[in-house]
């Protein structure tokens, strides 16, 4: 995960084409962009590849009926929250720069980066349920983030879309609103996928004319 400390700061992928690219994304058993006559399919493997993190294929869990378990998640949430009783990201970070064990740096390292980077709310908290998985920080390297963060934005697109067709009207449908996920995620995938298609003519451009010029 070398690749997170290298990131710059902003991602400058216009909005505009995010917000495009979203209403084009579809789910059924895999995620994949449509338009017109395009499709681009959507893997887990391209988010492990651009985010560096392990390729993993343990699904993350998210609860659990175990009265141990819960009592874990209970204690690890008790450090991370603030005099609101709430998680904010400042206060993750907070955590993660003062643990002086390993364990807990690292887990409070994947914390914030699933809250604030792969799999971020539309309000800067962390979220609870990732705590689940971050326990046995040995099983981390076995996790499948990519499945997560594409599942997620799956879920927080949705979400958002329903959130909007359930104003009450037009006007406020056209208002702007948060939406969760890691959505320069997919600006990335299609930004990469229409840059190797331009490749490709300029190759295959470049090959007709030198057959040109030898028949000549």
């Amino acid at each position: 995960m070398e690749v997170l400390l290298h990131m710059p700061k902003k991602l400058k992928i216009p909005m505009n084409l995010l917000e495009w690219i979203d209403q084009h994304m579809f789910e059924s058993k895999e995620h994949f962009f449509k338009h017109k006559n395009k499709v681009i399919k959507i893997t887990n493997d391209m988010v492990n590849k651009m985010f560096d993190v392990p390729g993993g294929t343990e699904p993350f869990i998210f609860s659990s009926d175990n009265p141990q378990v819960k009592a874990e998640v209970s204690e690890l949430r008790n450090k991370y929250v603030d005099h609101r009783n709430k998680m904010p990201i400042n206060k993750i970070e907070e955590v993660m720069l003062s643990d002086e064990t390993e364990d807990g740096f690292i887990r409070s390292f994947i914390f914030y980066f699933l809250s604030s980077i792969l799999c971020p709310a539309s309000y800067c908290f962390g979220n609870m349920k990732f705590l689940y998985s971050l326990r046995d920080v040995s099983a981390i390297p076995s996790l499948d983030f990519g499945q997560l963060a594409l599942d997620f934005m799956c879920e927080e697109s949705e979400r958002h879309f329903e959130m909007i067709m359930n104003r009450p009207t037009v006007e406020e449908m056209n208002k702007s609103s948060y939406i969760g996920g890691c959505l320069p995620i997919w600006g990335m995938i299609y930004l990469d996928f229409v840059l190797i298609l331009i490749l490709l003519r300029i190759i295959s451009q470049l090959w007709i004319t030198l057959f040109l010029g030898y028949l000549m």
